[in-house]
């Protein structure tokens, strides 16, 4: 759509933006669901730790798929410059789609299997889409450095169609055997990035929100001891 319509198209068009934003986030949101939904049915909690661990997961998969939904509102709000398509088309949803792929295909959330388990080849193609939005988002905190995003963005969607045509032609096993550590380091790294990533979603998306209702001086009148 970026191609077909010019950029200052986007300026004037919230349905546009919308269309924009629906297929990215829209997939975030239903994928979080699903997978809360699905873990939900399959496991109940014993004892206390394992009853914290439960509702704490299921809260944080709950999280993800409201502050997709928000976003798609928040962002479809906000004023985009002339070169914010490409950004919240292209840029964005490479932040968020890699480690919600993952958690949808690459991850157990079993009790006693909790972890990774992709195998074999699958492994090599997992790491780049893993690494990708971490190395990006490293960059962007600690040296402000935007343009690895684009190469970031490119080379996670090659690495994500390699793997859905691999697990479409020619799937490969998945681990049963008893979580090894690596696999469970590995599924928290997925889940630590994914809530770091969200987590500035609904920053931005509440400071949008803000400008554009004042939320915040609403939000001084209901409760005015928050002026303290």
């Amino acid at each position: 759509m970026c191609l077909i319509f010019t950029k200052d198209r986007f300026e004037k068009s919230p349905f546009l933006k919308f269309i924009i934003l629906l297929l990215p986030f829209s997939y975030s949101a239903v994928q979080y669901a699903l997978l809360r939904t699905n873990w939900k049915s399959d496991n109940k909690p014993e004892g206390i730790l394992q009853s914290i661990l439960y509702h704490t997961l299921s809260l944080l998969l709950l999280a993800f798929a409201a502050i997709s939904i928000l976003s798609i509102t928040a962002f479809t709000l906000d004023k985009w410059e002339s070169s914010e398509s490409i950004f919240f088309s292209i840029v964005l949803p490479s932040f968020f789609i890699p480690p919600t792929y993952l958690l949808s295909t690459s991850c157990r959330l079993v009790p006693g299997q909790i972890g990774f388990t992709d195998t074999g080849i699958n492994v090599l193609i997992d790491i780049p889409i893993l690494l990708c939005p971490l190395v990006s988002l490293v960059l962007i905190i600690a040296l402000e450095e935007t343009e690895c995003c684009y190469y970031s963005a490119i080379i996670s969607s090659v690495f994500i169609l390699i793997r859905l045509l691999r697990e479409k032609y020619s799937p490969s096993e998945k681990s049963t055997l008893p979580t090894a550590p690596w696999r469970v380091a590995i599924l928290v790294l997925i889940l630590t990035l994914a809530a770091l990533i969200y987590a500035f979603m609904m920053w931005g998306s509440m400071d949008i929100l803000n400008d554009h209702f004042g939320l915040l001086n609403k939000l001084k009148r209901v409760f005015p001891f928050t002026n303290a």
